[in-house]
């Protein structure tokens, strides 16, 4: 019977609600960031609150399952929806301040007048980017916290615990 527990805890659920949660944090986070006024600091606050919050996701699932796999899964979640949420932000960015967008394209002589199909094209390749750099990142950086996290769970955790654990529980 606590073996069925143990499965479940680690299962497609608790990866699904972990991320999926984590992921829309990590995307309020990322939208409350880019209105601040901090310049080119803005990338670098965004990418480091998504590697803590990717870690310590990572180390909280492989803490409640005992495995790393768990950690990458959550991560990865994490990391599309939280990528999803950024390429909507985006998107919504183009669209509310689109003619601010053409003037600094036409400024830099790459297209006259409007967003023509090179560059529709050329950000939807960079956002497709965009989300595979958060996935990578979110699975990466969620199995490191997974190693970590992982090595400091406590017998009790793990359904393999009799081979594992010195003393046994009753």
């Amino acid at each position: 019977m606590q073996e069925q527990g143990m499965a479940r805890r680690g299962g497609a659920a608790f990866i699904w609600k972990w991320g999926a949660i984590c992921g829309v944090v990590l995307g309020v986070i990322q939208i409350i960031i880019s209105l601040l006024p901090l310049g080119s600091l803005k990338t670098i606050l965004d990418l480091l609150v998504w590697l803590i919050v990717f870690f310590v996701l990572g180390l909280f699932a492989a803490r409640q399952t005992g495995g790393v796999r768990t950690g990458v899964l959550v991560g990865l979640v994490a990391g599309l929806i939280g990528g999803l949420i950024a390429v909507l932000l985006v998107i919504i960015q183009i669209a509310t301040n689109g003619p601010q967008i053409t003037q600094a394209l036409n400024q830099d002589g790459l297209s006259p007048g409007t967003l023509n199909r090179a560059d529709v094209v050329v950000i939807g390749i960079a956002l497709i980017f965009l989300v595979a750099f958060e996935l990578v990142l979110g699975a990466g950086i969620g199995a490191l916290g997974g190693l970590i996290g992982r090595r400091h769970t406590s017998c009790w955790h793990r359904v393999d615990s009799a081979a594992i654990c010195p003393v046994k529980y009753q």
